[in-house]
């Protein structure tokens, strides 16, 4: 329970009503406070045309900002049914985080009810020369603010939802997960070790998910409470159910102590996220090449794009993997993730949906050669497999020799580089 509220208000500000909110209860302040800002300025002022005109400003402001708020929440709802049919469901958490989107919609909103609670106030009399006076510079800074969020907007509506917004959002996630996976390859508990045999497993106590987090701080305050060692079994991104160990207690009081408190440093949701998984970034990759390969798309470029964006990913984990931090928890053996497993999780689908497009396996074959000779010790056995696995793809489909015999050419280029 503390995990799951820890990571719910870690996403509070990925919600747009979060947002709106802020920008809501800020704006109601700023035109309230008109009133008794006005009587500590000690200046007497004759703008009387501009305090009278205040009102037929908000007036204008409040009817506009409620025709742009229905018109952007349209264009956003559009734009997610778009990358919804267009590359794949997985991508509207991103969308729905997006910074400038929110902004923009909490602005409009923020304007609106600013306008709304200033035009009462004049109505109701609640505001004296002074306080007027001061409403109305606070209604001119806030024309300027609206101004400038309209420009960003207007900008931002050429490419929100596009096939190449939406492959570089998935790549900016994807990379921010892999570039903490490789600083910190076991979660920065301590490298994985075998069980001993006496362990005791924990397993979950509710249905089946998938792991989206896990609390090691948690993990690793509970086993030195206990005097325990904790294996973790599982990373996130795993499916789990009843029957599969989330973890192993290895000590004198592993028998005796409770395993809730375990439990509970371990998160378990119905969908993945992008924080701790860094596969799941490159399964939404290769979802949106698989998406552009159909036969009802059949665009090859999207693919071809994909994949760049998944070499530029996979060159963040291998920086990342050059300099990886010293463990932090000592009392926690984390879990392992095969290299093998990154190729397989981007290259297979995109090899297997792209298997008659001579153009797509180059592709692959390229990228992989790029990867095992720019970091041979990590990507040279896992790059010849996939090259390997996709020629054999490519050759049960593809009829032309001279492409066959291209492709043949490029795979043994990625197999040579192993051996050098």
């Amino acid at each position: 329970m503390i995990l799951a509220i820890k990571k719910y208000i870690s996403r509070l500000p990925e919600k747009i009503w979060f947002r709106a909110m802020l920008f809501s209860v800020a704006a109601i302040a700023a035109a309230t406070a008109a009133e008794w800002i006005g009587p500590l300025i000690p200046y007497e002022s004759d703008m009387e045309l501009a305090s009278g005109s205040v009102g037929d400003i908000l007036t204008i402001l409040a009817s506009s900002m409620l025709a742009v708020i229905a018109f952007s929440v349209s264009i956003m709802v559009s734009a997610y049914g778009s990358a919804t049919s267009t590359a794949t469901p997985r991508t509207i958490a991103l969308m729905l985080a997006d910074d400038r989107s929110q902004n923009a919609l909490s602005t409009f909103l923020g304007t609106f009810l600013f306008s709304i609670v200033g035009i009462i106030g004049l109505s109701a009399g609640y505001y004296d020369d002074r306080g007027r006076i001061i409403l109305f510079f606070a209604t001119i800074a806030v024309i300027v603010l609206i101004t400038g969020t309209l420009i960003n907007w207007i900008q931002q509506l050429s490419t929100f939802g596009r096939m190449n917004d939406l492959i570089e959002r998935v790549e900016r996630a994807t990379a921010k997960a892999l570039r903490w996976h490789g600083q910190h390859p076991f979660l920065n508990a301590q490298p994985p070790v075998d069980i001993p045999s006496e362990a005791v497993a924990v397993r979950c106590d509710i249905a089946s998910g998938v792991v989206t987090s896990i609390d090691l701080e948690l993990l690793d305050e509970t086993a030195e409470k206990h005097g325990l060692t904790v294996y973790l079994a599982i990373h996130p991104g795993k499916l789990i159910y009843p029957a599969r160990p989330l973890l192993y207690l290895s000590g004198k009081a592993a028998t005796e102590c409770d395993p809730q408190p375990f439990r509970d440093a371990i998160l378990i949701e119905h969908d993945r996220s992008f924080d701790q998984d860094p596969r799941f970034g490159l399964v939404v990759l290769s979802e949106i090449a698989s998406r552009a390969l159909s036969p009802a798309v059949n665009d090859p470029g999207t693919a071809i794009s994909v994949l760049e964006s998944g070499l530029r990913c996979f060159e963040v984990l291998a920086q990342a993997c050059a300099d990886p931090e010293d463990p932090r928890y000592s009392r926690v053996h984390g879990p392992e993730i095969e290299t093998a497993d990154f190729f397989t999780d981007f290259f297979t689908k995109i090899a297997r949906d792209g298997a008659g497009m001579v153009e797509v396996h180059q592709r692959i074959q390229l990228c992989l050669l790029a990867l095992a000779q720019s970091w041979p010790d990590i990507f040279a056995v896992p790059a010849a497999e996939a090259s390997r696995n996709a020629l054999a793809r490519a050759i049960e489909v593809i009829v032309h020799q001279p492409d066959i015999k291209d492709l043949k050419a490029r795979s043994q280029k990625v197999v040579d580089s192993r051996k050098n």
